[in-house]
């Protein structure tokens, strides 16, 4: 359960009583590489925290092709927004699959709701968790227009090191834009 406080601390600092209140409601849960974890249009009740692995969201362009925005690794936090918001939405349409074997702490966001309702730490730890992750996808969005597609693998290798042994070259290119053999003659680029 290393992971999952570590996660939950990543956002706001709980006091010790205020984490025991979900303790006892966190499930293990273990899924496959390959497998789906949440399903696109689906509206999965439960906030998964990644003890052990790695994730990829990614939703089908109108050319059908695979198109990924998004990787979790340990310490990550993956849910279904439209399940989070509560909200009945087509154009929310990610899904999040495994890219290694998973283990999950899983816990209903009905639950997460209620201890925001109730308990003001948690309330504090839901407006920075969703204020941080708002922050960091606009950031994201905004930089990577801004950026040579180089330059955006070269950020998204300094701040996750060990991405190209645990993710495809595929999945890489994929989340960078560009064709697999564009991210390939990259790298030989860069490693020259």
């Amino acid at each position: 359960m290393k992971n999952v406080f570590s996660a939950i601390d990543k956002y706001y600092k709980l006091s010790d009583s205020s984490k025991k209140l979900i303790i006892d409601k966190l499930e293990p849960f273990t899924l496959k590489k390959g497998e789906i974890l949440i399903h696109d249009l689906e509206k999965n009740p439960y906030l998964y925290f990644i003890e052990k692995g790695a994730v990829k969201t990614h939703y089908f362009n109108e050319e059908g092709s695979k198109k990924v925005v998004w990787f979790g690794f340990e310490g990550s936090i993956c849910f279904s927004l439209s399940s989070y918001m509560n909200i009945d939405t087509d154009f929310i349409n990610d899904s999040i699959e495994l890219i290694e074997d998973c283990e999950f702490y899983r816990v209903k966001i009905s639950y997460i709701k209620s201890l925001f309702k109730n308990h003001c730490d948690w309330a504090n730890w839901g407006r920075s968790f969703i204020e941080n992750t708002f922050v960091i996808t606009i950031k994201e969005m905004n930089e990577n227009k801004a950026r040579s597609t180089k330059e955006n693998y070269l950020n998204l290798i300094k701040n996750t090191p060990y991405i190209n042994e645990r993710v495809a070259l595929k999945d890489i290119a994929s989340y960078l834009g560009v064709s697999p053999v564009t991210l390939s003659r990259l790298r030989s680029e860069i490693e020259k």
